[in-house]
């Protein structure tokens, strides 16, 4: 589609692939459509009506081939986000369609990076679908994420850890109250935590080995608290699977499926605006109240930078500051 030079009541020319004029056109969205019609014309009723789960099927195999496992399991889980979405057309499905998903990762506490790559894969979708001239547009390119200034979350107080823990013996919510604990006390991404082989769990020296994301971050000794001992003994007792946390079938635990009992947990216990990273948020702000010294916390959260721990992860209270200012 182009402009016409010269002052014309059609100026907007509309050509096809092989350099055929479609017609002239008042406007740009006229010309656009024009040649919408034509691709779909060109399309055959089967390609038409492929879903979104047919567009992923079939763009899948390949794309896996040339990524490690880890960029596909990621891949697989924004896909499980989307099932609301897997059996529309994806000829039917706008930006908004795509947005909904978004802003429900948002609404459910999940991180801007996970939105990124939700908005990933939507966006090689529609790539994948302007391939077969099933859609002329890659409406995830529209697709609005959270501020990365929003990253930073809120923390527990002490009244509130107390509640947790008054939850660990309910025969229903105990076992996500155990979680809570053990992510406020060690620091871990749950991610860290549902990833901890057995194998790796040094309970009589009172140390962890594991952690993703950065070189830091990676296969960092994580020191257990005396408060959580009783617990990471009670996962280990008995246990004959690889993984530290497991389900019945002896698989590691489902993210997902943690952070949906634990804002069951969070609603049983009345505290709002809690996710399972806020618990990080928790451990590192206080660490750093209780004076810890900055490279331990860097190393226990696996920062690679301390300006990374202070700028986005403490949550220092008045109190704290009082205290502070009073040491000069």
């Amino acid at each position: 589609m182009y402009k016409l030079s010269g002052a014309r009541s059609r100026p907007w020319a509309a050509v096809n692939g092989a350099g055929k004029l479609l017609g002239t056109y008042a406007s740009s969205s006229e010309a656009v459509e024009a040649l919408d019609r034509f691709n779909a014309d060109r399309v055959p009723l089967e390609r038409k009506n492929y879903t979104l789960r047919d567009i992923y099927e079939q763009w899948s195999p390949n794309a896996f081939a040339k990524i490690g496992d880890k960029s596909r399991q990621s891949y697989e889980d924004a896909f499980a986000k989307a099932e609301d979405l897997h059996s529309r057309r994806i000829r039917d499905l706008k930006t908004e369609d795509y947005q909904q998903v978004i802003d429900s990762l948002v609404q459910r506490g999940l991180s801007r990076s996970l939105c990124e790559k939700q908005r990933l894969l939507f966006s090689k979708l529609c790539q994948y679908a302007m391939k077969q001239d099933i859609i002329d547009k890659n409406y995830a390119q529209f697709l609005e994420l959270p501020s990365k200034g929003e990253a930073k979350t809120r923390v527990l107080s002490d009244e509130e850890i107390g509640r947790i823990r008054g939850m660990l013996g309910d025969p229903k919510l105990g076992p996500t109250a155990e979680i809570a604990l053990v992510l406020c006390y060690s620091g871990m991404r749950i991610n860290e935590l549902l990833q901890m082989e057995r194998e790796n769990v040094h309970l009589a020296d009172r140390y962890m080995v594991g952690g993703e994301k950065t070189d830091a971050g990676r296969n960092r000794t994580i020191p257990i608290h005396r408060e959580i001992i009783p617990i990471i003994a009670k996962w280990m007792d008995g246990n004959t699977t690889p993984w530290l946390l497991h389900t019945s079938a002896g698989t590691a635990k489902d993210a997902d499926n943690v952070r949906k009992t634990f804002r069951s947990l969070m609603k049983a216990c009345s505290i709002e605006g809690a996710t399972p990273h806020t618990c990080r948020h928790t451990a590192a702000t206080k660490m750093v109240a209780a004076g810890v010294r900055p490279e331990i916390i860097k190393q226990i959260l696996g920062h690679s930078d301390f300006s990374m721990t202070v700028n986005r992860y403490t949550h220092t209270q008045p109190a704290d500051l009082v205290k502070g200012i009073d040491l000069i």
